[in-house]
């Protein structure tokens, strides 16, 4: 073993003195490092140590280590070490003048996370360069790059000439890089010239320029990979964009696409968090279609935190027209949903109290005009419930100042019509008896529009104010809740709960009803005098969360609830016949709308059961009294095991009335996951119309993860009678560098 070298002892005669004094006069000037030990000529080191001002060089040999005026020589596994590099060799040569030195047989050179192998190097620790000759090896924990030259240029660049990188470990790669030459800068980006793809060895793209990340992934500008597709309505599809970095809390995409059978189309990206509390993002897309299909979509996405505690956000979805969006949207819901909403606010909460202010559009697309109501601005100040010390009293608030408008194909209000709202309301907290307790509660509303809608048997926009005014009356009986214990059941251990729930709601005043123009849900009220009852039916199962602690949960729950109305003209506003949907008709069930008069509502059921964790079935079903039959069904599941997942819901409405339409609808989504990442993946997406018989939207997707790759394919169908399209794109991952493809996540079926 290598062991330190020692100080000679020398004998104390005047010959010696004099000779290391001679010594050390002539090494010492310009020479840049400390005085170097005694040469022994020809004689084998165990060891060397070489100290610079910069570090120290240090030499071992298991076999010959010897030492020429300056130079040394070493054979047999020589290590030879500079601050964190290394370099490990059959034979090696070092001058410790020049700090140059050269290895023979096979080498391995390493430093940090890089590491080379080679048949011979030529290094320069002064210039901290190096020259590698038929090198392999990673430049960081992800890239293996092959060169006939490998060569160091600096501490932490390297110069590649007619070699290969990958992120593949096999002896052949499933994918590489050939390239003529490349600039790797470590932790940065390897730049490569003449850059020829090969899948398996065959050649399938060529790159006269190319910028690789490698390992701490920053963000550099250049040209991102080409996406390309098929679709049988726009015909080929091909993308190429530019990413441009903004500093470092900025970055910006700007792309076009061309379709073969449509035209050219352009759109952009933006993306900024300049601090912790902001993020902003911007994305616009819009298409010169030929078949005059053709329009813009912009989307905008933002919030940030003020210092006075003030929250503003913006969320902004909105199209030029619907069928551009039909024909162009990357998913079922997007095509066939027909409402849009832009909004911008900023709120500020303190105790129970918040100000909002905001600005909001939303749009509705019918074929002949859109709905499309506006509120520019908005101003409003709420109080969700703040009690009086120690009174039985909780005071809520609602007050509003608002600018809006509303077109569609019947009325175009002015520009602005001002809303002001005034809404406080007391609630009485009293003692409970037996178990039973009353929550009544009292409000008044007044409300002032600046414009109103005529009684004509057409109405029209009348620009004169209008006042509503009315009382609010609710008072809910709360009853005790029922519950026993069973035990060594079928369903084994289990606590039954019974639950009832009585209300009594009064809303009186309102006796202009037809002359309010309806902006939104606050527009949309009638008086009515009514009771709703309910009673739910519980069952809670205990689960073992851990070993020695269980948690109950709830196995099952049924509900259902009704409504009494006594007053079943709603104060003369409701019209037989046509479509009503106001308050309070929409506090049962979102299938609200009808033209029946009727005392009692629609019974409205629904259950819900949970098994376990990843597994429930939900039932919800509404049947009308007054008619004698089921007015709509849905049946909802999920489950999920291991590596499967399975949801699926089922919708049925019956056309009963004029307010009604028949559909029979069925939504399935079924996708295999592999836990351990690499291997096969897939999913499929069905919406099926079992009315018309039609497969409306069907989504398929296979993946297959390899350690270094991947691949994806997604075959997509539309028959939507407007839009009949098959499409199919795939995309092609690559370890640490990106993917090529235009394959995007998967949409949410729920």
């Amino acid at each position: 073993m290598a062991q330190e070298i020692c100080l000679l002892k020398l004998r104390p005669h005047l010959g010696s003195v004099l000779w290391l004094l001679l010594t050390a006069i002539v090494a010492a000037p310009g020479h840049g490092y400390a005085q170097a030990q005694p040469p022994l000529q020809g004689r084998d080191l165990p060891h060397a140590e070489i100290p610079y001002k910069d570090g120290i060089v240090t030499l071992t040999s298991d076999e010959s280590l010897q030492k020429i005026g300056t130079h040394f020589k070493a054979t047999g596994h020589v290590r030879i070490t500079f601050q964190d590099m290394v370099i490990t060799c059959e034979g090696a040569d070092y001058d410790e003048v020049t700090r140059q030195g050269t290895t023979s047989g096979p080498t391995r050179f390493t430093q940090k996370k890089a590491w080379l192998n080679c048949s011979r190097s030529e290094f320069d620790f002064g210039k901290q360069t190096a020259k590698f000759y038929d090198a392999s090896g990673f430049t960081d924990e992800e890239f293996h790059v092959e060169g006939k030259t490998v060569v160091k240029t600096g501490r932490d660049t390297y110069h590649v000439e007619n070699g290969t990188i990958t992120s593949c470990q096999e002896k052949r790669p499933k994918w590489e890089f050939n390239m003529g030459k490349a600039d790797i800068r470590l932790n940065h980006t390897a730049r490569i010239h003449g850059a020829l793809f090969k899948l398996k060895g065959i050649p399938i793209l060529y790159f006269p320029y190319m910028i690789v990340p490698l390992e701490e992934k920053k963000r550099s500008s250049g040209f991102v990979p080409f996406h390309m597709g098929n679709s049988s309505t726009k015909g080929r599809q091909f993308t190429l964009g530019y990413y441009q970095t903004l500093g470092k809390s900025a970055d910006a995409t700007l792309y076009g696409d061309y379709f073969s059978l449509r035209g050219f189309g352009m759109g952009g990206l933006f993306r900024a968090r300049p601090n912790e509390q902001t993020n902003i993002t911007v994305q616009a897309f819009g298409v010169n279609d030929r078949q005059g299909q053709g329009g813009a979509h912009l989307l905008v996405d933002g919030s940030t935190l003020f210092r006075n505690g003030f929250r503003a956000a913006a969320n902004v979805n909105i199209t030029t027209n619907f069928a551009f969006r039909q024909v162009y949207s990357d998913g079922f819901r997007s095509a066939t949903i027909p409402e849009e909403h832009a909004l911008v606010f900023a709120t500020r909460s303190f105790d129970s109290f918040a100000t909002n202010f905001s600005f909001e559009r939303s749009e509705v697309f019918f074929p002949s005009r859109s709905l499309v109501i506006r509120k520019l601005p908005s101003l409003e100040f709420v109080s969700l419930g703040k009690s009086f010390g120690s009174l039985p009293l909780i005071f809520y608030f609602r007050a509003a100042a608002e600018g809006l408008s509303r077109t569609d194909s019947s009325i175009q209000t002015p520009s602005i019509v001002q809303r002001l709202d005034f809404y406080p309301k007391v609630a009485l907290r009293l003692p409970s008896l037996a178990g039973f307790s009353l929550a009544p509660s009292f409000g008044i509303r007044e409300t002032y529009y600046s414009a109103h809608l005529s009684e004509d048997a057409t109405p029209v926009v009348v620009s004169d104010p209008v006042r509503r005014q009315y009382t609010n009356f609710d008072v809910e009986l709360r009853t005790p809740v029922l519950e026993k214990n069973f035990h060594t059941t079928w369903l084994g251990d289990f606590r039954h709960l019974i639950e009832q729930s009585v209300t009594y709601r009064r809303i009186n005043g309102i006796s202009n009803e037809a002359e309010i123009i309806r902006f939104d849900d606050q527009d949309a009220i009638a008086d009515t005098s009514e009771v709703e009852y309910g009673i739910v039916n519980r069952i809670m199962r205990s689960k073992e969360v851990r070993p020695g602690l269980s948690q109950n949960y709830e196995f099952l729950a049924f509900e259902v609830k009704q409504k009494y109305y006594f007053d079943p003209s709603f104060g003369g506003a409701f019209v037989p016949d046509v479509s009503n949907l106001f308050y309070p008709l929409n506090t049962i069930t979102g299938f609200a709308a009808t033209g029946v008069r009727r005392n009692l509502s629609p019974t409205s059921m629904s259950l819900r059961i949970t098994p376990e964790p990843g597994i429930m079935y939900s039932v919800r079903a509404d049947y009308d009294p007054k008619l004698g039959r089921l007015r709509d069904a849905s049946l909802w599941a999920t489950w999920q095991h291991k590596k499967f997942l399975f949801s699926g819901t089922y919708v049925k409405t019956n056309a009963l009335e004029v307010a009604m339409f028949a559909t029979d609808h069925i939504q399935g989504q079924f996708a295999y996951k592999n836990p351990e990442q690499n291997g096969i993946s897939g999913s499929l997406t069905l919406s099926y119309s079992i009315q018309s018989s039609t497969l409306l939207n069907s989504t398929s997707r296979f993946n297959y993860l390899w350690n270094c790759c991947g691949v994806s394919f997604e075959f997509e169908h539309y028959d939507l009678g407007f839009r009949t399209e098959s499409r199919f794109t795939f995309s092609f991952n690559l370890k640490g560098l990106g993917h090529f493809g235009n394959l995007k996540r998967p949409e949410s079926l729920f």
